[in-house]
């Protein structure tokens, strides 16, 4: 049980890199995607996918200048919410694609 402890410990203490490894795979899938399809249905799948991620990334921007305003955050703090934010971004990027090639 001490081990289990030790390895939850030592994850929380690299989230970001795990953020940035689980981020890396939807936006490769990403970037597959849109070298792969050229025609009418990829453009418009990449296109409302780039558009629903830049409303996510701005309501995710606008929520981190939100709590900074409510908690005042440490810089270090700060830089790591808006790189979650980006990452994040990322990953709903790739999610997006994926569903909507699966819908269209």
């Amino acid at each position: 049980m001490n081990d289990i402890t030790i390895l939850i410990d030592q994850l929380k203490d690299q989230y970001l890199l795990i953020i940035i490894i689980l981020s890396l795979i939807p936006t490769i899938y990403a970037i597959n995607f849109s070298n792969r399809e050229d025609d009418e249905r990829g453009e418009k799948i990449t296109s409302k996918a780039y558009q629903m991620t830049y409303f996510f990334f701005l309501a995710a921007i606008f929520a981190v200048f939100i709590y900074n305003s409510f908690s005042n955050v440490a810089f270090k703090n700060f830089r790591t919410l808006i790189m979650i934010s980006l990452f994040l971004s990322n990953f709903f990027l790739g999610s997006t694609i994926f569903i909507l090639n699966k819908k269209y």
